[in-house]
């Protein structure tokens, strides 16, 4: 997932001590983050999203247990009417009317199990909806960030090599 990999790459621009600068006062061009601070903020953002993909994953479930839950309801009264019709067929009229009946009840269990499938799956695409707008936010604010972050380190030339690089 794409959240997961900026998240990455945000933990290992911390982690590798990149320089990041801004023009405040009184550390004349640089700012200093606490790691710490940092860290536990990458831990936030990550202990949040499961949480949401976890929901989606359950919410499928839930959709697919409805739709079964409505199938086995459907057969149920298929099977009920098919009973009812053969119990029925003695009589002429009485077979008209069993099978008038059964197909009646087919029909409305048909539909019936429609209306179950399409409001769980209604309300499932809407789940993901919410779910993919809020990992879409989340996807921003860490674009906007290091893009700010990055901005930041290009303002200033002036900065002095580290002690390694400044030895050479």
């Amino acid at each position: 997932m794409e959240i997961l990999r900026l998240l990455d790459e945000l933990e290992e621009m911390a982690d590798s001590g990149e320089r990041w600068y801004c023009r405040v006062p009184p550390f004349i061009g640089r700012t200093v983050l606490d790691a710490a601070d940092l860290f536990e903020l990458i831990h936030k953002m990550r202990s949040s999203l499961p949480q949401e993909m976890t929901e989606a994953t359950q919410l499928a479930r839930d959709r697919d247990r409805i739709i079964e839950e409505a199938q086995a309801q459907r057969a149920k009264i298929i099977e009920a009417a098919r009973e009812q019709a053969q119990l029925m067929t003695s009589n002429d009229e009485l077979v008209k009317q069993a099978e008038s009946k059964a197909q009646a009840i087919i029909d409305e269990a048909a539909v019936e199990a429609d209306s179950i499938r399409s409001e769980a799956e209604a309300w499932a695409r809407g789940v993901i909806e919410r779910l993919e707008n809020y990992t879409n936010r989340i996807q921003a604010t860490v674009q906007k960030t290091k893009k700010v972050l990055l901005a930041q380190a290009s303002r200033d030339p002036e900065e002095p090599l580290p002690p390694d690089e400044a030895e050479e």
